[in-house]
């Protein structure tokens, strides 16, 4: 799933509005998460984490409520917050 070209035309994706302050708090749940489990594989160093970290502290300077997300986003960090608890236990 995802959005990508197909024959010239782009598939929607669903979009999902976050409270930007719910968005940090879970964020830096998963950061120190990280921090202190000493994970092998850090998400924290991902491209992908690093762009959601990004977006959350340009949302919070430029003090936008909310921030309109790809579902599949969400879906891709709950993947990696629940392998990161696997890991933990």
């Amino acid at each position: 799933m995802g959005s990508s070209k197909v024959n010239g035309n782009v598939r929607a994706e669903k979009m999902v509005t976050l409270n930007t302050d719910l968005f940090k708090d879970r964020l830096n749940r998963v950061y120190d998460r990280l921090r202190h489990g000493n994970q092998s594989r850090s998400l924290s160093q991902s491209e992908f984490f690093e762009y959601l970290w990004d977006l959350k502290e340009t949302a919070l300077v430029e003090g936008t409520p909310s921030l309109e997300l790809p579902q599949t986003w969400l879906e891709k960090l709950e993947q990696e917050e629940d392998a990161i608890t696997q890991r933990s236990s």
